[in-house]
């Protein structure tokens, strides 16, 4: 790895590394382990999927490129579920919506295709506009806070895919390695 990477550059390849991951850990999930639901206050892994990605969707295309959501537009009526997950109480919204986890696998791959394209296509200087996060409760923040909340908030959720996997006797991250060099090649 370059140590004379942009933090742009930085980003995409930690977006790269973090969808390597999510699909490494859901590769071979069945259904009855996507709807697993040990407990009211956890989505299911399904529920989790969903949030990651329709959450990705939003603050990058939306949010940080000033665009559309994928889910109103390129895959309006394709995301494996009806409506966009509300801000708060989604976990609630995942147990009482039909997850297609097929079809929002392939939305996801839209998705991290989107952000890939747009992580690409910035500056560090682009990192510094500011977004008006008020609605998520954040306030009027740098780009950077967005796109950064995004790479978090994925890698949160994982975690707790991974720990749902777990408590299903599977094994939650995938054994490979992840290699950082080709994750935003």
């Amino acid at each position: 790895m370059s140590a004379n990477r942009s933090a742009a550059e930085l980003l995409r390849m930690y977006f790269g590394m973090l969808h390597q991951y999510l699909d490494g850990t859901l590769m071979g999930v069945t259904n009855g382990q996507y709807l697993f639901d040990p407990s009211p206050r956890v989505a299911p892994i399904a529920g989790q999927y969903v949030h990651i990605v329709a959450s990705e969707d939003w603050l990058i295309n939306v949010k940080a490129k000033g665009g559309a959501p994928l889910m109103a537009t390129t895959f309006a009526g394709r995301t494996g579920f009806a409506g966009a997950p509300p801000l708060v109480g989604w976990a609630d919204w995942a147990r009482e919506t039909a997850i297609d986890t097929d079809a929002v696998h392939k939305y996801a791959q839209a998705v991290y295709a989107a952000t890939d394209a747009y992580l690409a296509s910035i500056t560090d200087d682009d990192l510094s506009k500011i977004v008006d996060m008020t609605e998520a409760g954040q306030g009027i923040v740098p780009t950077s806070a967005v796109i950064g909340l995004a790479l978090v908030n994925g890698a949160l959720h994982l975690g707790e895919i991974s720990t749902l996997k777990g408590l299903q006797d599977l094994v939650g991250y995938p054994t490979g390695e992840v290699e950082p060099e080709t994750a935003a090649a």
